[in-house]
């Protein structure tokens, strides 16, 4: 989820879930080996002489990786493509400072084509399952590639290795998770600073080690609103002062001005399945971005930051996961509630949070509802970051903190209709006397007052 570079920010921007799910990183640049390859047939099957062929050297990778071995992990890879050597090493460098739960690759639905003299094997997933992240059953993470397989000598080797990115993906015929991490592109650091806190940065962080105690104090004080509700084993945070990082990782869609402006991001990760396909129902990983050069630019408190996100990415297990832009919770809803977590032991934020409100009712942008997820982030997304914010701070001041975490666990399961507010339909009258002890109409009339009234 993008946040903004102030409470009062922004214009012009338009953001999606489906965007940060989806939007892709960059080309591949300076591959040796044969031309990229444009995968033209979906249905052409690898024989099993083809398949014997690359699951050993992939076997082999796995096992380097998980054994923290580079000389085995480059042992399969063609000596003449230097690039694809020199690269190779950038990534097996950033992957052994990560811990991992599982390293793999699935292999099924992969398909074979013979291409002047060797073969693409297409798609390769790799698993790599950090211990920061879980999934329901064997569901994990995952990247897709095309692997060039190609012989020096009598042995068969790895002579080209494409990273899928939404750029490509089309043209390379490949709809699976997408390798757009920083680990392959990027020379990272990484520090664990909690029991299951790891921070990345790229060279431009040379003060990683300054946001460990930010970072777990935020991290203690949003788990403590969320309470026992499902979360992830850990949380990965990836810091830059680099425009160009911040528009790399992840794919992270939406003009370079805005993208460069936002000062974090998470992104939920979707799992894979053992047959290759991606698994819809829940979100196996988190992964949040901040942009210190925003925050830095802006004169913004990193914690800000460091907390919203992290409230997203703590509570994203609980949240209705899947690509569509019809099967996501509002956005309202899902911003609304990362915003009114700033302002727990934090009487100043909540107070600007509360002249935002009163700010917007006067120019009269309030309009008796919740804001619409298809313009939540144009010109007014400062106030609806606030104006969201307002129903979990009301649902506090009635009925405690942990009732407005619980109002967030249904309704972030939940999504409004082309026309109406949650608030508005039948599924909130129960929620409504479950949560909050009363009738969805008499929370509306107080919202509505509520908010009227400046927060």
């Amino acid at each position: 989820m993008p946040e903004l570079s102030s409470p009062n920010d922004v214009s012009g921007l338009r953001w999606s879930r489906r965007s940060v799910l989806l939007a892709g990183g960059l080309l591949l640049t300076g591959c040796g080996g044969p031309e990229k390859p444009v995968i033209q047939s979906a249905d052409y099957e690898g024989s099993a002489s083809g398949l014997s062929r690359i699951r050993p050297i992939l076997e082999r990778r796995a096992k380097a990786l998980a054994d923290e071995d580079e000389e085995a992990y480059l042992a399969d890879l063609d000596p003449s493509n230097k690039d694809l050597i020199e690269r190779e090493k950038l990534v097996f460098a950033n992957l052994r400072q990560f811990e991992f739960a599982e390293i793999r690759y699935v292999l099924n639905g992969m398909h074979e084509r013979p291409d002047k003299g060797g073969s693409w094997f297409s798609p390769v997933v790799r698993i790599a399952k950090l211990t920061a992240d879980a999934g329901p059953g064997d569901i994990a993470p995952g990247e897709s590639f095309l692997y060039w397989l190609t012989r020096t000598g009598d042995r068969n080797v790895i002579g080209d290795i494409v990273r899928t990115t939404m750029q490509n993906r089309e043209e390379l015929g490949i709809t699976g998770p997408r390798a757009d991490a920083p680990w392959n592109t990027d020379k990272l650091r990484v520090l664990k600073v909690g029991e299951a806190v790891w921070l990345v940065g790229d060279e431009s962080v040379t003060d990683l080690d300054e946001f460990g105690a930010v970072t777990n104090q935020e991290l203690a004080t949003v788990k403590k609103l969320w309470g026992g509700r499902e979360s992830f084993p850990g949380n990965v945070l990836f810091f830059s002062r680099k425009k160009e990082s911040v528009l790399r990782w992840f794919g992270i869609s939406g003009t370079d001005n805005v993208v460069r402006q936002a000062l974090g991001f998470q992104i939920p990760q979707l799992g894979v399945r053992k047959d290759g396909q991606t698994y819809t129902g829940k979100y196996a990983a988190s992964r949040i971005l901040v942009n210190l050069a925003s925050i830095e630019a802006g004169k913004n408190e990193p914690w800000a930051t460091i907390r919203h996100e992290l409230t997203h990415a703590v509570t994203a297990r609980a949240s209705l996961a899947g690509y569509s832009d019809t099967a996501q919770p509002a956005r309202w809803v899902v911003e609304g509630f990362a915003r009114y977590s700033e302002t727990i032991d934090q009487p100043s934020r909540a107070a600007l949070i509360r002249g935002n409100v009163a700010d917007g009712v006067r120019a009269g942008k309030f309009r008796g509802t919740t804001p619409f997820s298809d313009a939540f982030y144009g010109k007014d997304a400062g106030f609806n970051y606030a104006l969201g914010s307002t129903v979990f701070s009301l649902a506090e001041r009635l009925k405690g903190r942990d009732a407005a975490a619980e109002l967030y666990a249904r309704l972030v399961q939940r999504v409004d209709s082309a026309d109406r507010s949650i608030l508005e339909l039948p599924v909130f009258e129960g929620i409504s006397a479950d949560v909050l002890g009363m009738s969805s109409d008499s929370f509306r009339s107080r919202w509505k007052s509520y908010v009227q009234n400046g927060g």
